[in-house]
Parts: structure tokens; sequence; C-alpha cells
């Protein structure tokens, strides 16, 4: 509601919660906040897509509830989504740690996550769907072009609980959208424990699934440099989905069994302990990644206003 640019509408989908969101949004009154509560919880899909069809702007922009804008964030985004004739605006996101004072860092600066070409984007820059999917750019929150969505019928899918941003943006690039990329993070994304991510694994064999099924489609099938880069997507969500069955298949042995009886099965399957070495490795660097991140840029204060 603090935006520099006025003309927005919101709309909050409460997704059968069980906090007091729906009480604290009825407390506010304007004409251009709208609530929508869901019978029971659906999904972060089928909320996106809920609020998206009672959207009736010209631009759509999703907010997490962890999450916040900077004030002139809207109006940024727009002016570059009319300068470049734009389908898709995405920004960088500061990171920031649940209950702290400042970001950590962005995302463009942040470990690659499932990609393996950094980002290093200055200013205003197109992208692909091969440049989308080798830097991992998943984890961005772009405003769309309702009409550009209406056109082509895309939607969440309802079916996925993680990795439903990716898939969607995937198959916006597909369809011939437009994406620029603003080297200026406006975007705060918050981390927190119990945050839908927390769920690693379910989260890695729906990703693995997904880049399954868009490897299977027509339209890749065509294109020889999106099946490569999907198909080494594939593969390195792959590793990491085994590295990650391995650990979890550890502790249930040791879990189910008595010490002993638990490394004589070990002993016979060592594939395990090295999965499993690199599993404690993967999360190891992961928690480091903010103080890693610290030291290799200059500190500097952020405001952190809300929208």
């Amino acid at each position: 509601m603090q935006q520099t640019e006025s003309q927005v509408e919101i709309i909050v989908v409460d997704d059968a919660s069980v906090d007091a969101t729906v009480q604290v949004v009825q407390q506010y009154k304007c004409d251009r906040l709208q609530l929508l509560v869901n019978d029971c919880n659906q999904g972060p899909s089928y909320s996106r897509n809920r609020g998206i069809a009672a959207a009736r702007g010209e631009w759509i922009a999703l907010l997490d509830s962890d999450d916040w804008f900077a004030p002139e964030r809207i109006e940024k985004l727009l002016q570059v989504a009319l300068a470049e004739d734009a389908d898709v605006v995405a920004d960088d996101l500061y990171l920031i740690a649940n209950r702290a004072k400042q970001p950590w860092g962005t995302r463009f600066s942040a470990p690659l996550g499932f990609g393996w070409r950094r980002p290093k984007f200055q200013g205003v820059t197109q992208i692909d769907a091969i440049d989308f999917i080798e830097m991992d750019l998943g984890v961005v929150k772009p405003i769309f072009k309702r009409s550009f969505l209406v056109h082509h019928n895309l939607s969440f899918d309802d079916n996925l609980r993680y990795g439903e941003d990716f898939q969607f943006y995937l198959k916006a690039l597909i369809c011939g959208a437009k994406f620029i990329i603003d080297s200026q993070p406006y975007y705060f994304y918050c981390s927190r424990p119990g945050s839908l991510i927390t769920d690693y694994l379910t989260c890695q064999q729906q990703m693995y699934a997904d880049v399954d099924r868009f490897l299977q489609a027509d339209a890749v099938h065509k294109n020889f440099a999106l099946t490569r880069s999907l198909t080494r997507r594939y593969e390195i969500v792959g590793t990491h989905l085994s590295i990650s069955l391995a650990y979890n298949q550890l502790k249930a042995v040791f879990k189910s069994e008595k010490l002993f009886a638990a490394l004589a099965k070990i002993i016979t399957n060592p594939q395990i302990i090295v999965l499993s070495v690199l599993h404690i490795i993967r999360n190891l660097i992961q928690r480091a990644a903010p103080l890693w991140v610290a030291l290799s840029r200059q500190s500097k204060k952020i405001s952190l206003n809300r929208i």
C-alpha cells in the first residue's frame, strides 16, 4: 500500500491459513484491496491462479507471504516494462534471513543452486530460455503482462507445490515472452524455518519430474540448445536428489536397526556413506553462503521499508 505507483490493486489470497491473516486484512478499509479465502489449503499454484484470475490490472506482480517489496519496486519495473516493450520483467532479490536487520546478499551474487552460469547482469538485459535455465532464475519474482498470460492461456500447475515458478516462467519463455532482467534488487526474499522450501527432498523430486516432463514436450524436442540445457539441469537435479535420498536412507537405517546391524548393512553399500558425506558438505556450504557473500562484497546498509 506504500508503493510509489498509486494505480495498484491488491489481491490477498489466504490459503486456509491458521494465523490471523484474514482478520489483519479485514482491518484495512481500502477500495483497492480484495481478500480471497480458500476453503482448504490448496498450495501456492492454486492460490496464484486464483489471484491472477481475479486481477483486472494490466500487469501481475506476485508477492509471497514471507516477503515484501521496496516501496518503489512496481514503479521501477513498470518503467522498464514500458521502455523495453516487455512481457515479463524481473529484478534481483535481496536475500534476508528471518528477523534479520539486513540482507546477507542478493540472488545474483549468491551460490548458483542448480545453475552453472553465474548471472552477471548490468542494467537492463533480455534473457531467453537458455539463460533462464543455465542461471537457475526460477526464484526471481517477475511482473507479467496480463494480456500475454491470457493470450497464451498460461497458468500455474495446481499439482505443483514446489518448483511451480520455474515451470511457469519457462513456459512463458517457450511461448515467446520478451523477458527482461533489471539488475537492481527491489524484492526482499525472506527465508525462515518452516517455509515451503525446507522440505528439500520433496522439492527435488518434484523438480526432477518436472524437468523430465519438459524434455518430453514437442516444443523442446525442436530446439537442440534448449534440450541440451534442460538435459544438463536434469542431470544436476538428479545428482542432488541421489545425495538427499542416500542421506535419508542412512538415517532410516540407524533409526530402524541396532548400531552393529546398521553398520553391517552400511558397509555392504559404501555408496550411501559417500553420498551422505556429500549431503553434509552441501548443507554446510549452503549454511555458510550468507557469510561467504558478506565477506566477498563491501557491506552497505539497505532500507528495509516494506510495501
